[in-house]
């Protein structure tokens, strides 16, 4: 396990923010393909075959790609040592020694720099400001 001090994690958020934004789209574009196929199954022809194949675009498996895409971006966190904790908010946590104890540093997409920390079991309701000891 890899320990950031809140420098180090901030140092590494312009790297690591653009693998968030791509988990986060893949997300959100692989959730939206699988309503569209919920959709389509019930507007399935007589003989239950679909009218329309959303899984495909321009003969490619679109779903594939996205999850290649997901695994891709998981595993460069991973080798970093970062845990993605949502992945359509771009929420990640980065380990941390916080006065003797591991605690996360929490940063989600959108957020300007890491602000807040929590600790392992507490999740993003027990988010606290750094500054708050």
């Amino acid at each position: 396990m890899k320990l950031y001090s809140v420098e180090e994690a901030q140092a590494a958020l312009p790297e690591i923010i653009p693998v968030l934004e791509g988990i986060s789209a893949a997300y959100v574009e692989l959730r939206a393909l699988q309503a569209s196929l919920s959709a389509e199954v019930r507007g399935a022809s007589g003989d239950g075959h679909l009218l329309a194949n959303p899984w495909q675009e321009g003969g490619k498996n679109r779903v594939e790609e996205l999850n290649r895409e997901l695994r891709r971006g998981a595993a460069e966190l991973d080798r970093r040592g970062v845990e993605l904790k949502d992945p359509e908010k771009g929420l990640s946590d980065f380990f941390h020694d916080r006065h003797g104890r591991i605690v996360f540093l929490c940063f989600q997409l959108g957020e300007a720099r890491i602000q807040y920390w929590h600790e392992l079991r507490a999740g993003f309701a027990g988010r606290q400001p750094l500054w708050v000891t």
